[in-house]
């Protein structure tokens, strides 16, 4: 249920996903049926969450599979869309450099979760701050009231910390955190994506 959390905190719809049962699950894990396929109506990008359980860690070729089937193939997801891979074991070295590769060189964009991290929403949290993806003109926004020239300014967050996967982060994206502060309650903090 955390991935339907997610995904829906997000703004997909996750409608059709929230009323099964666990003998329905079950039976959908037996018969290798847990991939999901969400939509975000307001902006039109869909994700795809892919279980790969199969085996305790997912290889380069692997992945390349998935990405041909449903990128190439089927034509189910484009350079705009996700692809959320859940395995059971966190990506080594070689699958983070792949999945880098894959977006500076194709604009496809993987995230890979350990099913280990999805049993607990690490938005609600306590000590994780609220963020949120800006817009491009939200951007605009901040450049004007801060003076700032370029993204390389703001403070950096990597695309493989723990919130970033979380809520889809992309590199070049610019995220806006409220922040607890001793001094004034919240304060607001922007990152950019690398």
């Amino acid at each position: 249920m955390t991935m339907i959390e997610l995904l829906s905190e997000q703004g997909y719809s996750t409608d059709e996903y929230e009323s099964f049962t666990i003998n329905e699950i079950d039976a959908m894990f037996s018969n290798s049926q847990l991939d999901m396929l969400v939509k975000n109506e307001k902006t039109g990008k869909k994700t795809y969450v892919k279980y790969y359980l199969t085996a305790k860690q997912i290889r380069p070729s692997n992945l390349d599979d998935i990405i041909e089937d449903l990128f190439l193939v089927e034509n189910v997801l484009t350079k705009n869309d996700n692809l959320v891979v859940i395995t059971e074991d966190e990506p080594n070295d070689t699958i983070q450099t792949r999945m880098k590769y894959l977006f500076d060189h194709d604009g496809i964009f993987v995230v890979i979760h350990n099913i280990q991290r999805l049993q607990y929403n690490i938005l609600k949290h306590t000590l994780v701050p609220k963020c949120r993806i800006l817009s491009e003109d939200e951007f605009g926004d901040l450049k004007v009231k801060y003076n700032i020239k370029d993204k390389s300014q703001l403070p950096e967050i990597s695309r493989f910390d723990p919130q970033s996967l979380v809520v889809g982060l992309r590199p070049g994206q610019v995220c806006h955190f409220i922040r607890k502060s001793s001094t004034s309650m919240y304060c607001d903090y922007y990152r950019v994506c690398i």
